[in-house]
């Protein structure tokens, strides 16, 4: 496993800004094992907010860029994020292996993430027939893990059996989109990703600490 594992609890940092972002992770970061970035908030207030996160709160930092486009895009991007801290990035497994293969070199000795499929109702329209070839890919090219629907413990079951037991899973679409806590986990996954079911809770550290419970009593855990 990449990361120490204490609670299992991966913070999707989605706020508007860093005053609303870090007045969440002071309340929680006891809680949580990493701390996950996607665009809007680094757009926002420039990425340098990774490093200041890593920095501050004394956690990794995940970039959720879901990186896809050609190989000179994605590995200036990825660069930028290894250069402001990010332990991990996230690239999609569909831009071919030749993209995958010169983004892991330009990750060096960042971690990088393949996304196998979307958490939304239509994340599975175009990547069911492929999914599972992401996840493959994953292991033959030796990428550090995988990401996996939470929301489908069934394919998250699947994605492990694939990846076997070296490779971490990382899986969204917990609470707000639908899957329940310590789900994925039981299923295989090392990491749950939650956002919206924390930070748009009345008191955000009660409920993070009742998430924990639920995880830590759920079977099958790594």
């Amino acid at each position: 496993m990449l990361w120490k594992k204490e609670t299992g609890i991966i913070l999707a940092l989605d706020l508007p800004d860093q005053k609303s972002a870090f007045s969440i992770v002071e309340q929680v970061v006891d809680h949580v094992d990493l701390i996950k970035f996607n665009y809007p908030l680094v757009l926002k207030e420039g990425i340098q907010i990774l490093k200041l996160t890593a920095e501050r709160f004394n956690r990794p930092v995940f970039a959720d860029f879901k990186i896809a486009d050609v190989p000179v895009t994605n590995n200036r991007i990825i660069r930028l994020c290894r250069e402001y801290g990010a332990s991990a990035a996230m690239i999609h497994g569909f831009v071919g292996v030749d993209a995958l293969l010169r983004a892991k070199r330009a990750a060096g000795d960042m971690k990088l993430f393949i996304a196998t499929q979307l958490t939304n109702p239509g994340g599975a329209d175009f990547f069911e027939p492929h999914w599972e070839k992401f996840a493959e890919l994953a292991r033959e090219l030796g990428f550090a893990g995988v990401q996996a629907p939470g929301n489908r413990p069934e394919i998250v079951r699947r994605v492990r059996q694939i990846v076997g037991p070296e490779l971490s899973i990382v899986s969204c679409g917990i609470g707000a989109q639908g899957g329940d806590y310590g789900a994925a986990i039981a299923a295989g996954a090392n990491f749950e990703i939650i956002g919206r079911a924390i930070y748009q809770a009345d008191d955000p550290t009660a409920k993070i600490r009742q998430i924990k419970q639920t995880i830590n009593s759920s079977s099958g855990t790594i």
